[in-house]
């Protein structure tokens, strides 16, 4: 073979491999899009909102009662010690009251409605404050539910919190994202605190005391609302990528050539598909172990708790996903903070109840129970479980105590919080 042979042979060779090397790198581009193109099953995480007629949804009614709320700045510290009933002034809390007629009016107005609807949030930057104006409305309400305690009206005081528990317990499933559970499970704690609060001195029958055993059976796991919220959030967070691989980047004004460019730029760099279906994971998984104590989560077997966060910025390029991480842990709620969160509203509730029947056998008896055991069976089926463990209840009557083991999961002999230890119990005090 002459050198000129060799050489035409040598770059019929080199055009041959340059060949094989498009054609591979074309058959790896065109499956990498057949992956993102790929239809998603992700039907059983949608949401499906109810159609409610306006006059029929409380939330058009709370709004009213928000903008009524009678709370001047210069007060603010003082009214927030009668809603936490310390510093407990008389004549400040009738004023208030007076003045907040209208907020409360229309609060009980909304508490009769059938419906807590909230619109559609589409994005980190729609507008929630109405949250914030809830909360107040709860802080004027506990105001009225401790003027009526001290007043010797502990049924009408009683029956004000419950208000309060099933206007949590509406916000948690009124349709929103997980801050909206979050609202509504701090209100609801606030409505059981008050409950404790006024057993030490109640004046309610033991009938009644019993009534209020069975009805907190109704705030107890709300897997609903879970349910629905997490939901809500997938469809968010979906959105968000969506609109992200569109150029559509939150907080700035693109043109349609700059998103096409920053759409085109995106592809080699985020794969919606794949990401969506590791949030369909996560979410699946913590669905399906919504009925376990803490304890008993597998939360080893989380599907992708450490996807790639640990990969070097070369490793994240070169997986065609590096933003599609990013996104991951930037979106990725964190489930188990979730779970600890549901968990503690539970025992809130568990305790609540478990109080109320210390009270009604300390009245009957003079003295509290040597074990939990005692209110079985006339209050409950057998001793209640720790949410957290999976446990009976703790209980130390030598130091009128019940409790949870809470989060650590270490039974610490009712130890509470100190400082920023995450060893601690959840104990909750026998005043009477």
């Amino acid at each position: 073979m002459t050198a000129s042979s060799r050489k035409i042979f040598k770059v019929i060779a080199m055009i041959f491999l340059l060949l094989v090397i498009c054609l591979l790198f074309t058959i790896s581009f065109l499956s990498l899009e057949n992956s993102r193109n790929t239809p998603l099953n992700d039907s059983d995480l949608t949401f499906e909102r109810p159609q409610i007629p306006v006059e029929s949804n409380a939330f058009y009614t709370l709004l009213k009662a928000t903008n009524e709320i009678y709370w001047p700045e210069k007060l603010s510290k003082r009214l927030g010690d009668l809603s936490r009933n310390t510093n407990w002034d008389d004549s400040l809390a009738a004023d208030a009251l007076e003045k907040n007629q209208a907020c409360l009016s229309f609060f009980d107005e909304a508490m009769q409605q059938l419906f807590l609807l909230v619109p559609e949030i589409k994005g980190q930057e729609d507008d929630i404050s109405y949250l914030g104006g809830w909360k107040q409305l709860c802080n004027v309400e506990f105001i009225r539910i401790f003027s009526l305690h001290r007043a010797k009206k502990d049924k009408e005081a009683f029956d004000r919190t419950f208000e309060i528990l099933k206007f949590g317990q509406r916000i948690e499933n009124s349709g929103g994202p997980v801050m909206h559970y979050l609202i509504g499970s701090g209100i609801k704690s606030g409505g059981l605190w008050s409950i404790q609060q006024m057993l030490a001195d109640t004046t309610l029958s033991e009938t009644d005391l019993a009534l209020a055993i069975h009805e907190l059976s109704n705030f107890g796991p709300n897997q609903e609302g879970l349910t629905n919220v997490l939901k809500v959030e997938y469809k968010m967070e979906c959105t968000f990528l969506d609109n992200y691989a569109q150029g559509k980047i939150p907080d700035t004004t693109n043109s349609a050539a700059e998103q096409a460019l920053i759409s085109i730029g995106m592809k080699p760099f985020l794969n919606v598909r794949k990401t969506k279906m590791e949030l369909v994971q996560v979410d699946r998984f913590y669905l399906s172990n919504l009925s376990e104590p803490f304890a008993k989560v597998p939360w080893s077997n989380l599907p992708n708790q450490d996807i790639e966060t640990n990969d070097s910025t070369l490793d994240r390029l070169a997986s065609g996903n590096a933003m599609g991480v990013f996104f991951f842990e930037m979106l990725g709620y964190s489930l188990d903070s979730l779970a600890r969160k549901k968990d503690v509203e539970n025992i809130k509730v568990t305790a609540t109840q478990l109080l109320l029947a210390l009270k009604i056998y300390k009245i009957r008896h003079g003295k509290l129970p040597d074990s939990l055991s005692d209110l079985v069976p006339e209050f409950f089926p057998a001793v209640p479980l720790d949410d957290f463990d999976g446990k009976p209840f703790r209980y130390l009557p030598e130091k009128k105590m019940i409790y949870s083991v809470g989060p650590c999961l270490k039974d610490l002999g009712g130890k509470e919080r100190e400082d920023y230890s995450k060893d601690y119990n959840l104990p909750f005090k026998i005043e009477f």
